[in-house]
């Protein structure tokens, strides 16, 4: 019998305190890394190719829009579900990350059963592939 990989999460967010945090709250169920501004996530996406990427909108740039919107057209890239986690709540805020390539919005403070379903969601159903 083969033994699962566990699925791996990238947790990108210029606030160390909060990557860590959400990364502490993950790291029992998956493969989790940490990023700590856009530039270091972008490289890590590509490099390490996680399946689920959480990324605040907010970092200096490339901000979490922008390495969505690359993420979305880079070429052999595995198809990877985005979550966007950030300061905003305005649904105006909402539509612009989905546009952008985000699969799901959530607004700070994070909560952690949503999150944790989320990530679930993407990593242990395949059934629930996420977007190219």
């Amino acid at each position: 019998m083969a033994t699962k990989v566990p699925c791996k999460l990238l947790i990108a967010d210029d606030y160390a305190n909060a990557a860590d945090a959400l990364a502490e709250m993950c790291s029992d169920h998956y493969d989790v890394r940490t990023a700590y501004s856009g530039r270091e996530a972008l490289r890590t996406v590509l490099d390490w190719r996680p399946r689920v990427a959480i990324l605040d909108i907010d970092m200096p740039a490339p901000n979490g829009l922008e390495i969505a919107a690359t993420i979305r057209v880079a070429p052999n890239l595995e198809p990877i579900a985005l979550i966007a986690v950030t300061g905003r709540t305005a649904q105006y805020d909402r539509a612009i990350a989905i546009k952008y390539g985000f699969d799901a919005f959530l607004s700070k403070p994070v909560d952690s059963r949503e999150l944790l379903r989320l990530v679930a969601q993407y990593c242990d159903d395949d059934s629930q592939a996420p977007r190219r």
